[in-house]
């Protein structure tokens, strides 16, 4: 005899209701209106509850089997394709072809290459001049530079080193005033042919300078009180390559292990992480990863490279980013948009484009820019 076991549940809930004493509800003080509906979605919860047991009892003693969940919906991957990258032009400036682009616009001139925060940037054009900016509009930078210009992580503060009347100097300028001087120190730029040379290494966000060479290294704090500190006094050995938004990059003396770092205006320097050994090494705006080219890689006639290694700040989530399919990356180009995306040009045999990579997809595409 078959047995229906669907009305046999209804009836017997229907039995169990009505064996039950349900005692009158006092009466309660008057409550704001959203206090009185709080219980009544856990009352409809209970009942879905039942009766979506009695339903899955029901269709497993039918069906003879149990009812499998459905699969989880499809998440992205690091080598997944589930999620697209944007294929739109950079956020940040960018040189392509001896093209300057800033904020969607050409700058007038030819370019070798730009650096950039959210207050400004500063690129050398092809003769050899520095130009800043923080739109469109580019404005020269007076002088002859020694060595190569730094700029902040936040693209506010600029320095250099320059000689003036037969004197070195270290000295700047805030590109959030039209360019005001930051003034300057007098520092023995040493000589360029002994490698000795003095060169700004580091700005920090917020102003401090730090200048060095083989036999001299200078804390120079124009926005505290002007002093200079001797930074051979007080970490020997320590060169310190440049400031990220993840810290400053230092090394435990020439070639020694590269580390992350922080830097009082005492001229001490603490450790705050580890960094790779590299060639060239970038951080994301927020200090969240690190994106470089391992040591030995980007030396010498090397004009361009197949893939980048990047890792969160603490070493975890290591991964590579290949260039897309016949395309290098540029050396020493590559930038990133945000915590997530980097943008570089590429070199192919059909010229330069421009690509855009994620470290959560682990892909990099070519993107549409001119």
């Amino acid at each position: 005899m078959s047995i229906d076991v669907e009305e046999t549940l209804v009836r017997e809930l229907h039995e169990v209701a009505a064996g039950l004493e349900v005692p009158s509800m006092p009466r309660l003080p008057q409550e704001p209106p959203q206090a009185r509906w709080i219980r009544q979605p856990l009352l409809v919860a209970a009942v879905v509850v039942l009766i979506v047991a009695a339903v899955a009892t029901v269709a497993t003693s039918r069906g003879g089997r149990e009812l499998q969940p459905a699969p989880p919906a499809p998440s992205p991957t690091r080598t997944g394709s589930t999620a697209e990258l944007p294929r739109t032009a950079p956020t940040v400036p960018y040189v392509l072809d001896q093209r300057l682009y800033v904020d969607g616009e050409q700058v007038p001139g030819s370019w070798w290459s730009v650096e950039a925060g959210d207050a400004g940037w500063i690129a050398i054009r092809t003769d050899n001049t520095w130009w800043w900016g923080r739109g469109a509009q580019p404005n020269a930078i007076e002088g002859q530079a020694d060595a190569p210009l730094v700029i902040s992580p936040n693209g506010k503060y600029v320095a250099e080193t320059l000689t003036e009347d037969g004197q070195g100097m270290v000295t700047g300028f805030d590109t959030g005033f039209s360019g005001e001087g930051m003034g300057g120190i007098p520092v023995d730029l040493g000589d360029t042919t002994d490698g000795s040379a003095v060169t700004v290494r580091a700005v920090t966000d917020d102003g401090r300078v730090i200048a060095q060479g083989t036999g001299t290294a200078v804390l120079w704090l124009p926005f505290v009180d002007n002093s200079v500190v001797d930074l051979t006094r007080t970490v020997p050995g320590q060169q310190v390559l440049a400031e990220t938004p993840a810290g400053l990059v230092v090394t435990d003396g020439d070639g020694g292990e590269p580390y992350l770092a922080e830097i009082s205006d005492a001229g001490e320097i603490t450790r705050i992480g580890a960094a790779p050994a590299h060639d060239d090494l970038i951080s994301s705006p927020g200090g969240e990863w690190l994106a470089w080219t391992p040591e030995g890689t980007t030396g010498g006639e090397v004009t361009s490279i197949r893939s980048l290694e990047a890792q969160r700040v603490d070493g975890t989530g290591q991964v590579t980013l290949s260039a897309p399919d016949g395309w290098a990356f540029r050396v020493r180009a590559y930038a990133w948009e945000d915590d997530d995306h980097l943008v570089s040009p590429v070199v192919g045999a059909r010229g330069e484009r421009m690509a855009r990579c994620s470290v959560g997809l682990a892909r990099c595409v070519l993107v549409d820019a001119d």
